[in-house]
């Protein structure tokens, strides 16, 4: 065995104590790390992104605040952060970019997880599973979504939503018209615009329902979409709180009673069997 003289040992001893407190320095206490949730605590409110006219989930009231199903679930978060809620009105491509460019906490907004979206913010587990299907007008020609794929028809959809690859890939022939929410595209097919709209699957049965009369679907769902939470990426501990949120709120029952209130039917089931 060689001997290392005990001057040269004390030295190594010294530079290895050194590096780890350097190292150890660098990492910041866990109770003080920048964090989303330190900061929502620390400014007292919780900055809500949604979108305006796109209801039952959320819309302007009289008042011009937001109402709805989405906004009902931010307000049930910030309570249980004992904060208060702060709404930031944005269109549907803004849901992503109010969370990159962190002006956002959360966005709620009838907010479809994708791979593609995935990839520059995160999401929650959903709180609700839709579909997709077309809507048209009572007195319609149109049977089929077939039928709707020949460029004479045109389909209505807002801009930034999922919608736009759905169309595309059920009628890639059909015109296409995009509008900056849900809202104006179901006012366009009511006053003959478009042929027919692509909605959600739970928007579209509660507005059949307001007007059976005068509106009905063509056959078929076009889409399995899981709705989230979005939040910024990176933060894990953010992401852990608001997903605990949401297992405890759909577990609870609180989900169900709070979908039923806005849609005016049962929650279906949220995880569907393959």
């Amino acid at each position: 065995m060689n001997h290392v003289p005990a001057r040269r040992v004390t030295c190594l001893v010294m530079l290895g104590a050194l590096l780890l407190a350097t190292a150890l320095s660098s990492i910041p206490a866990y109770g003080q790390q920048s964090s989303i949730l330190s900061d929502v605590v620390k400014r007292g409110t919780l900055r809500v992104a949604t979108v305006a006219g796109n209801p039952p989930y959320s819309a302007l009231g009289s008042d011009g605040k937001p109402v709805g199903y989405d906004i009902d679930i931010a307000n049930l978060i910030a309570t249980s952060l004992k904060v208060k809620p702060e709404f930031i009105i944005v269109d549907s491509p803004g849901r992503i970019v109010v969370l990159q460019t962190r002006r956002a906490d959360i966005t709620i907004a009838n907010f479809t997880n994708t791979v593609e979206r995935s990839t520059v913010i995160a999401f929650t587990e959903p709180y609700v599973v839709v579909g997709s299907i077309f809507m048209v007008l009572k007195n319609s020609p149109l049977q089929t979504v077939e039928q709707l794929n020949d460029p004479k028809y045109k389909i209505g959809y807002p801009r930034g939503g999922t919608a736009e690859q759905i169309a595309a890939a059920a009628a890639p022939k059909a015109t296409k018209v995009r509008f900056d929410t849900v809202g104006d595209a179901f006012l366009a097919l009511k006053s003959g615009q478009v042929n027919a709209q692509l909605m959600d699957s739970f928007q579209n049965s509660t507005w059949l329902a307001k007007e059976p009369a005068a509106l009905r679907n063509l056959p078929g769902n076009w889409s399995y979409e899981e709705i989230c939470i979005g939040l910024p990426a990176g933060d894990f501990d953010w992401w852990r709180i608001l997903n605990a949120w949401i297992k405890q709120f759909n577990a609870s029952g609180e989900n169900a009673q709070l979908f039923k209130k806005h849609f005016g039917f049962d929650l279906p089931r949220i995880q569907q069997e393959f």
